[in-house]
């Protein structure tokens, strides 16, 4: 049987800064994950965002990617609890990220971590948070932001099937699934719009990139460090993810993009004694990725996989797959 997912090693709250309207000190708590094994030197700091739809979740429910994180890179990871709708909305959630960001990075010395080797991930809601929150760093004052500390250098990015764009309709979404049937509920879709986009934003406004990061200009995405997707086949997010990927492919920007097969949107997130083993398979890819990305620099190839749709007993775990993959992410 599978390990449980290991508890946080500590917790601390940082301030919160860009929020005019609910800004004060210790509003975000920040749950901690280091390895036990001694450091030779500052470590890597991997950055995790929760999903749950920006009403629903917290910084625990990303244990078990945390473990994979450390076993895999022997890096500090951090997980921020942003503030949920409905009471705090579009942007508080990512305006206390990024806050929780650089704060993270003003406390390198505390954590023993390099900040400017950081890797933003997440999941779902968290997943359009972190590339959001790589966003406003590069330009807050195009958003009205001032920050209290210099920005971080980011590393990477992955995204475990991110929200992209809010402009596309909820039926719409649906309808490009190849299974419906086997998407989030219109009951519980329909809440999470009305509780993260109030007062609400006509449709065809929701172009502000904080909001729909997929539809960030060219220029932005010349900027972008090397990104890892993950992406669910039976999920009403895989077009605007594959869209995403285009756009990254069309420009040259290193990436990887994967499908698991046969599997809906948060296809890892329920907790069982023995989750199923594409998660294994999917968790190690991407840190696979991301120890590339922390050793040297990438180039502008990438690759486009899809999970195999296996049984628990015959796919290998991630240390024996044997795949084909860019020189980007070559280790």
């Amino acid at each position: 049987m599978d390990p449980a997912p290991p508890a946080p090693s500590t917790s601390f709250w940082v301030d919160s800064t860009l929020t005019e309207s609910c800004n004060g000190r210790s509003k975000i708590r920040v749950d901690v994950w280091t390895p036990a094994r001694v450091a030779v030197g500052p470590r890597a700091a991997v950055i995790c965002l929760h999903g749950g739809g920006w009403i629903l979740g917290q910084g625990t429910d990303c244990s078990r990617w945390a473990g994979a994180v450390m076993g895999a890179l022997d890096a500090v990871v951090f997980s921020i609890n942003y503030r949920l709708a409905p009471y705090h909305p579009f942007p508080v959630p990512i305006e206390d990220t990024v806050d929780a960001i650089l704060q993270i990075a003003k406390r390198a010395c505390q954590f023993g971590i390099d900040p400017d080797h950081m890797i933003l991930s997440g999941f779902s809601a968290g997943a359009s948070t972190a590339l959001s929150s790589w966003i406003i760093l590069q330009d807050p004052g195009s958003f009205g932001y001032k920050l209290p500390f210099p920005a971080p250098q980011i590393r990477g990015l992955v995204l475990f099937y991110p929200v992209l764009d809010w402009t596309i309709s909820r039926p719409e979404k649906r309808k490009s699934c190849s299974r419906p049937d086997l998407t989030l509920s219109k009951a519980l879709t329909d809440l999470i719009d009305a509780c993260y986009i109030y007062p609400c934003i006509a449709r065809k406004e929701r172009t502000d990139i904080r909001l729909s990061p997929g539809l960030m200009p060219g220029d932005l995405i010349q900027q972008l460090p090397p990104i890892h997707l993950c992406l669910c086949e039976y999920d009403m997010l895989l077009a605007e993810g594959q869209r995403f990927a285009a756009r990254l492919e069309a420009q040259g920007k290193a990436h990887s993009l994967r499908v698991v097969m046969g599997e809906k949107h948060g296809w890892d997130c329920p907790p069982p004694m023995w989750p199923k083993e594409s998660v294994a398979v999917e968790y190690g890819e991407a840190t696979q990725a991301m120890a590339a990305w922390l050793c040297r620099e990438h180039d502008s190839d990438n690759a486009s996989m899809r999970s195999a749709r296996t049984s628990r007993l015959s796919i290998p775990r991630p240390s024996a797959l044997l795949i084909s993959r860019s020189k980007s992410c070559e280790t």
